[in-house]
């Protein structure tokens, strides 16, 4: 598996695409609504740090410090605005007691934080990290390796989603690639591999749509369920031919029922999303 040059940087009209969809999204599942809600309330947050990265990238040793004193209030700000009051309230308490560059320094090495430490890291950090691009790994002070590919190549985060190309022929298949839930960049991935364990039969890697015990038109389409039998792991995978209009990291966010009926088969996501899912 390689790095695909043209996914890894994300420019400034990606924002615009984020913002477009969710708010697509937003009505058409009632259920996603709340953690739509929030997600748009953070990225006008999440965007002002992209910029301010770009134009004046930090230390990248210094990044938990940065964002714990530059952007963090911010997300809090936005988290007390649009989140659910259970989140309203943890994430205000954590800023009133002083805490926030700790927990942002734990996440860059993959420590095992409580689910609002987690929250908190993740929405602050993920826009800087995006805007450091290769130098992302300096901050986190983890490198990906050029083994199986089962993490990211720039700062070995894990894969949050998977996606397949729209190639606009009906008899091709696109390439697939992931998408790191540390940094935010993509590498290209083989569609014959369980990026969690490695595990490459055929027979072990199981793949759910939905089409479970009911004659509805699915509510995601474009959505379905990637996991292996071996290590029992899974994540959602985007097909862009289905749906050239998703955007991976934001439709990835709605695919509940689908979260819900893989823990119904035993499955644990590689890794939560922003929301916790």
């Amino acid at each position: 598996m390689s790095a695909d040059p043209a996914a890894l940087e994300l420019d400034a009209g990606a924002w615009a695409e984020r913002r477009a969809r969710a708010q697509q999204l937003h009505p058409r599942y009632p259920f996603a609504a709340e953690l739509l809600t929030l997600y748009l309330g953070l990225l006008p947050v999440q965007e002002d740090a992209w910029n301010d990265v770009r134009e004046r990238p930090p230390d990248p040793a210094q990044l938990p410090r940065w964002a714990a004193a530059r952007v963090l209030p911010a997300v809090v700000q936005a988290t007390v605005a649009a989140g659910p009051e259970a989140l309203r309230e943890a994430a205000g308490s954590r800023l009133a007691a002083g805490a926030g560059e700790d927990a942002l320094a734990g996440w860059l090495v993959g420590a095992d934080l409580d689910p609002v430490d987690r929250y908190l890291a993740r929405a602050t950090l993920g826009p800087a990290l995006e805007a450091l691009g290769e130098r992302a790994g300096e901050a986190c002070a983890i490198r990906g390796d050029d083994g199986d590919g089962a993490v990211c190549p720039r700062c070995g985060g894990l894969p949050q989603t998977s996606y397949v190309a729209a190639t606009g022929e009906s008899l091709v298949s696109g390439g697939r690639s992931l998408l790191c839930a540390r940094c935010g960049s993509s590498w290209s991935c083989s569609r014959s591999i369980c990026l969690a364990c490695g595990e490459d039969r055929e027979a072990r890697l199981t793949t759910y749509s939905e089409h479970w015990g009911s004659d509805a038109p699915p509510l995601f389409p474009h959505l379905r369920i990637a996991g292996c039998e071996t290590c029992s792991r899974y994540l959602i995978e985007v097909d862009l031919e289905r749906d050239p209009r998703a955007v991976p990291e934001v439709d990835e966010l709605v695919a509940l029922p689908l979260d819900l009926h893989a823990g119904d088969r035993g499955l644990t996501k590689v890794t939560p999303n922003l929301m916790g899912f």
